[in-house]
């Protein structure tokens, strides 16, 4: 049962991927050109800042290794559709939302084996099987970039299907990311019980930090409030339906896997839920900053 759950993940991330893909359209990713700065600003910050950041907190609050790296993940896989939706609820700016969303999408396809054959080797090298940057590189585009691609594609080419069809896509992937939160956090209930009380605090520090740093540097750099909040969504939301679905797919590959999903998928699981309590206050306070 554990064998087949672990090989439907990548099935799973990849019908995710696809849903995103549907609501993209390439002309999203045209408003690059539009709006340099503001995404600018945003690209790096998530790309360079936000994973930073995150290694500063565990510096300080020391985390077991295994969940450092798996924040470490969380903080590689940025963006995501939810970011997007939660844009439109805050009434930012959903052009620069989805264009954050598709190119840092591509990137991660690059980015992620990277970052997190580096990350692995650092904190979990020694006790376990080493990752292969290629493997990894592989994967990723094959559940990710991939599906995504596919997505577009429809959207572009086959519109009406689309645009019928969208909503019940998006819906099922709702329910398979919440299914794959729960399956996280029941396969490892016994090792979040030894470090709950840690692991909600630097989630909730890690969430706030990131949501003020997220409108706080492009507000001190003259960026309206309408693209600013945005940023501050797609700094502070994380893409953790990826993070869960390659911690599945990164134990397999390293053979090491004892349970549905690994302990380092939990920082990821723990955060989808604390997420939602946290952007709902913020929702609230800057939808009606223009």
């Amino acid at each position: 049962m554990e064998t087949l759950s672990v090989a439907l993940l990548p099935l799973v991330l990849g019908f995710i991927m696809f849903a995103l893909g549907l609501s993209m359209r390439l002309v999203d990713m045209k408003y690059v050109l539009k709006a340099p700065k503001p995404f600018l600003i945003g690209f790096v910050s998530q790309l360079i800042i936000l994973p930073l950041f995150t290694l500063l907190l565990i510096v300080l609050l020391k985390p077991d290794p295994v969940f450092a790296f798996g924040f470490m993940l969380l903080s590689f896989c940025p963006g995501g559709i939810t970011s997007n939706v939660l844009s439109k609820l805050v009434n930012g700016n959903l052009a620069l939302s989805v264009a954050l969303t598709s190119v840092m999408s591509l990137v991660s396809i690059v980015t992620v084996p990277i970052l997190t054959t580096i990350a692995y080797s650092y904190y979990l090298g020694s006790e376990s099987g080493q990752v292969s940057m290629l493997s990894m590189g592989l994967k990723m585009f094959f559940i990710t970039a991939l599906p995504v691609g596919l997505g577009i594609l429809v959207n572009e080419k086959a519109k009406t299907f689309s645009d019928k069809h969208r909503s019940k896509f998006m819906k099922v992937a709702l329910v398979l990311f919440v299914l794959l939160a729960l399956l996280a956090i029941f396969s490892n209930h016994e090792v979040l019980l030894d470090d709950t009380g840690k692991m909600i605090m630097m989630t909730i520090t890690l969430i706030m930090s990131l949501f003020i740093i997220g409108i706080g540097i492009p507000k001190l750099l003259g960026v309206s409030w309408h693209d600013a909040k945005t940023l501050g969504i797609e700094v502070g939301i994380q893409n953790s339906t990826m993070a869960i679905a390659l911690s599945g797919v990164l134990a397999v590959s390293i053979g090491s896997i004892d349970t549905v999903l690994p302990a380092f998928a939990l920082p990821a699981a723990i955060y989808s839920v604390i997420m939602y309590l946290l952007v709902v206050p913020y929702i609230l306070l800057f939808r009606k900053f223009e």
